[in-house]
């Protein structure tokens, strides 16, 4: 399990906590504090579990690199993204790890989630109400991205072809995760049940409100990076 934390001292042991009763021993959460200036570090040392692996940027590096730091050092079969800020539901790794379980050929998955606000009340019953439906096609998540990272799960097996990240500081892991697994033709499953209670406030990286332009150059360094990893591949293949 993989969190990519910063400034997050209000809430990650929260969030920790209801990850770790989830766990068994032999499981790990390697979180990857991308130089936070409160006291985040101290919030996950405070929880003694042998289980979480913290690692500490010397510098900011924001989200992308800090998540690719996290995948980098997984080394479970099934990886789960997780934010600093949200709490998982009881039923979430059980549901998750049954859907691997009954499909072999699946790669990834990704849930509903219910919302909440700072205080953890619920301000709603689904994410996915608020945005239509759930979408897995590769194009589909280029224009509108259906892809929320704190509620997918994946095969490790994918990180052979999703890492190394881009570059490109607009792409989110989530949405290229969810890309590269469509480009390489692997399987998604849809879990309309809420396994996460996803925080919404003004500080969420998701969640903040952008204008036009932020929004095209996102989808502009998405569409670039996608096309230089396909060229790679094709180079790859030719050699």
């Amino acid at each position: 399990m993989c969190i990519a934390a910063y400034q997050g001292e209000r809430y990650i042991a929260l969030q920790l906590r209801s990850i770790l009763s989830q766990l068994s021993a032999d499981d790990e959460v390697i979180v990857v504090d991308d130089a936070s200036s409160d006291g985040t570090c101290c919030e996950i040392s405070s929880l003694q579990d042998a289980r979480i692996f913290l690692i500490r940027n010397p510098t900011n590096r924001g989200v992308l690199r800090t998540f690719e730091t996290a995948l980098s050092r997984s080394t479970g079969d099934i990886v789960f993204l997780s934010d600093q800020d949200d709490l998982w539901l009881p039923q979430k790794v059980e549901t998750v790890l049954s859907a691997f379980a009954h499909a072999p050929d699946l790669m990834l998955t990704a849930s509903d989630a219910t919302l909440i606000d700072e205080n953890g009340n619920k301000i709603g019953g689904s994410y996915y109400a608020t945005r239509g439906r759930f979408r897995e096609g590769l194009w589909s998540n280029v224009l509108v991205c259906s892809f929320l990272g704190c509620t997918i799960a994946f095969r490790s097996t994918l990180l052979r072809s999703a890492l190394p990240f881009p570059q490109a500081t607009l792409v989110h892991p989530d949405v290229w995760l969810g890309c590269i697994n469509a480009l390489v033709g692997g399987k998604t499953k849809y879990i309309a049940e809420p396994l996460v209670a996803y925080r919404r406030h003004s500080t969420n990286v998701t969640g903040v409100k952008f204008g036009s332009l932020w929004r095209f150059q996102k989808r502009l360094q998405l569409c670039v990076a996608l096309i230089g990893y396909y060229i790679r591949q094709v180079s790859t293949a030719w050699r």
